[in-house]
């Protein structure tokens, strides 16, 4: 089944000189697929995400989440799809620092009307999942980089999403630390999540179902 369908996507950015960061393109995510996601910097790797994330919004084309078309949504509907259809994992982690393990992963679901008295249980069930239930007290100043990613995913699983989007995951880890998320990514995928990864890792890439190479906002 389809979750994600991108129809002749355009993004331009404007400035002194317009930049066409997506050139048509066009791209169907079916469920249960890793993707990778490859490319030179400035090839439109992350307009391509930040798309599929509701993040940003296409000049021209047509984005379809679910078979239904985003185009005409408002910042609310576009923040409401967010929320319980997409979990997304960041280079950097974007943890909050003075949150422990269980806070941060819980975080999510304090913006949804999940009944309070599941979020904390559920919380420490998805930190067992991705094996930090022995940090669950512990601040991302307290962690590796490895474990810190490894909250993010929790994180990301949180709201139960259809899909989730990686940017970079293992960009900041070593290579121990990198292999490690990749097969945390790998068993998720296995118990049926969707993932999209942007990586410049070609290890990390032969790990995933196919990968999309992009140069110059085009999928070749």
């Amino acid at each position: 089944m389809v979750i994600a369908q991108c129809k002749n996507l355009i993004k331009i950015y404007n400035g002194t000189q317009d930049f066409r960061a997506l050139d048509e393109v066009s791209l169907s995510i079916k469920q249960g697929e890793f993707i990778s996601v490859m490319g030179p910097s400035g090839c439109g790797k992350s307009t391509l995400l930040n798309i599929l994330g509701l993040l940003d919004e296409p000049s021209g084309g047509e984005y379809l989440l679910n078979t239904h078309p985003t185009s005409q949504l408002s910042d609310a509907g576009r923040t409401e799809l967010r929320r319980h259809h997409i979990g997304f994992i960041f280079q950097s982690f974007n943890l909050m620092p003075r949150l422990s393990v269980l806070e941060n992963i819980a975080l999510p679901m304090r913006y949804t009307d999940m009944p309070r008295a599941e979020i904390l249980p559920r919380a420490r069930e998805l930190a067992k999942r991705v094996g930090l239930e022995n940090k669950l007290n512990s601040t991302p100043l307290q962690l590796s980089g490895g474990q810190c990613q490894r909250t993010a995913c929790a994180r990301a699983l949180a709201n139960r999403p259809s899909f989730i989007l990686a940017d970079e995951p293992t960009g900041n880890l070593d290579s121990r630390a990198s292999a490690d998320i990749l097969r945390l990514l790998q068993e998720l995928n296995q118990n049926g999540m969707t993932i999209i990864m942007v990586t410049h890792d070609s290890k990390i890439a032969a790990g995933t179902h196919r990968t999309i190479h992009m140069k110059d906002g085009k999928i070749i």
